[in-house]
């Protein structure tokens, strides 16, 4: 009888459920870390280059640290620097709430659904 021999990459390669798994994690560890970092924008002055931040997608607009970033603003520019901020944030709530939860409705599929015998 003759002997098959295996194949090398077998071993070091990942099976396509396993692969999924790998980017189901990415996926969800990138939404929670964009999710928790604070957002920023620019401040005021061009001159002095600076960036006020505004907070995280959690929490929403911290009006305390636009204020102290700004330093001590009138209503007016505090209300732009608001609006600025929700949109920043509203931008990032576009792509790391959706990576969370996806990423994580993998990992629950994965672990319900069963894989093939073959």
């Amino acid at each position: 009888m003759i002997e098959e021999a295996s194949d090398p990459l077998a071993k070091i390669t990942l099976s396509p459920r396993g692969f999924i798994v790998v980017l189901a994690t990415v996926a969800l560890l990138v939404g929670l870390i964009l999710a928790l970092i604070p957002v920023h924008v620019a401040g005021p002055d061009p001159a002095m280059p600076a960036s006020v931040s505004c907070g995280n997608t959690i929490g929403g607009v911290e009006t305390g640290s636009v204020a102290a970033g700004l330093d001590q603003p009138d209503r007016e520019t505090m209300v732009s620097y608001v609006d600025m901020c929700e949109r920043a944030i509203g931008d990032r709530i576009f792509y790391s709430w959706p990576m969370f939860f996806g990423g994580g409705l993998v990992i629950i599929w994965l672990g319900v659904v069963r894989s093939r015998v073959r």
